[in-house]
């Protein structure tokens, strides 16, 4: 009986640090899949904010094509961002009126 313990008592021992090491690796799989699953979240809100975003520059394009076609465009100063709050006020306000001008 006594050879029986001393062959026990290494089992348990190892299967013990078996269960162990499974059931840390399985909290740290459980938080890595929330993690993923919070990015995932997060990746949707911008993904159906942006498609709001295309939806809208679509009106605003399609409000009067003719002003997007045969019209030359200037060299790099019309592409360089400007950051002051006039010209962005004035942008919102052109948008708001086209958008308006389409309902």
């Amino acid at each position: 009986m006594s050879a029986w313990i001393w062959v026990l008592i290494p089992l348990v021992a190892i299967i013990g640090g078996y269960i162990i090491d499974y059931q840390k690796n399985k909290l740290k799989w459980q938080n890595q899949t929330t993690s993923n699953e919070a990015e995932l979240d997060e990746v949707k809100g911008m993904l159906k904010q942006l498609r709001s975003r295309v939806e809208n520059l679509e009106a605003i394009a399609a409000g009067d094509p003719a002003e997007f076609t045969g019209t030359k465009h200037g060299g790099l100063e019309d592409i360089e961002v400007d950051e002051s709050n006039s010209m962005k006020d004035q942008n919102q306000s052109e948008v708001a009126y086209i958008a308006n001008k389409q309902r």
